[in-house]
């Protein structure tokens, strides 16, 4: 980095390190963070376009797993339908379209928890010997992830509209109602990034328990089935909710659930802080664990 663009950081001694006063209130340490994040706008800016390009520049097609990736997935599903294997319920929009739009929500939430929970393993020493606030490179990871979640989502919009769906103006509150998924996965990821330093086994069953908390979610059938033990989980499940809801908002205009909507996504904005504090209060002693292993 040049010595013009180092200038524009603050000293070390000045950043409020992600691993701070732990009696320090909470509420202080987050104005702290979000200071950080104002003056690290340019690393933070540089970061996710090295993190962007190199993730496809060794690729003929590049960007274009973007929009082969969740159609293939898509295929799948229509065809297991097709042949009369899968049956998933009677559904408010053609079936295709109603799996390609919930695998993609369902992709905002895990790809949220996928990124944040390998942000110590894939990045330690890199956090360890730069000296930047490392609320920067989560956030980071969460921009990136957020971007690659936009282009194939595009590719929703065009079936919905091949398939007669049409929008009301409340399809334009569509991205706010998935800040609670965001909210929850990142919380779930950012505990799971400190096991995955101190107990890999427990890290693993957890990506494998995110893995098959799908198919205990209406994504690839419908809210309303026959089987009593399913049926039961996926009434307590909250991602039936923040999924549905969000799935109904863009597509009919209409509130799924709205009460147990709300009360989830307080939910998950109360887990996205404890998650946060728990991970500031711990991430530092696991970098230096990491870093003389």
């Amino acid at each position: 980095m040049s010595s013009k663009v180092s200038e524009n950081y603050p000293a070390a001694a000045e950043l409020v390190p992600l691993h701070g006063d732990t009696t320090e209130k909470f509420a202080t340490q987050l104005i702290g963070y979000v200071r950080n994040l104002r003056q690290y706008a340019y690393l933070l800016q540089q970061l996710i376009i090295v993190d962007i390009t190199n993730a496809y520049k060794r690729s003929f097609i590049g960007l274009s797993w973007l929009v082969i990736t969740p159609i293939a997935s898509v295929l799948i599903w229509v065809l297991l339908n097709g042949a009369g294997i899968m049956e998933p319920g009677k559904t408010d929009i053609p079936y295709p379209a109603y799996v390609l739009l919930s695998t993609s929500i369902w992709s905002f939430f895990q790809g949220a928890y996928q990124v944040t929970s390998n942000v110590i393993s894939n990045s330690g020493r890199f956090m360890v010997t730069a000296k930047f606030p490392h609320e920067v490179l989560v956030v980071e990871q969460v921009i990136v992830h957020a971007i690659n979640f936009v282009i194939p989502f595009f590719i929703n919009i065009v079936v919905l509209l091949a398939y007669g769906i049409s929008f009301n103006w409340s399809a334009l509150l569509f991205p706010l109602t998935l800040l609670p998924l965001l909210l929850l996965g990142t919380g779930l990821g950012l505990l799971v990034a400190l096991l995955r330093v101190v107990a890999i086994d427990f890290s693993k069953l957890a990506d494998q328990g995110v893995t098959f908390l799908m198919f205990l979610t209406p994504i690839i059938y419908a809210p309303k089935i026959q089987l009593n033990w399913l049926a039961s989980i996926v009434k307590y499940n909250p991602l039936t909710y923040l999924i549905g809801f969000s799935r109904n908002l863009l597509t009919q205009g209409t509130l799924y659930e709205p009460y147990y909507y709300f009360v989830f996504s307080l939910g998950s904005l109360v887990f996205f802080f404890i998650c946060l504090r728990i991970f500031m209060k711990y991430e530092g002693n696991l970098l230096e664990r990491l870093i003389n292993v």
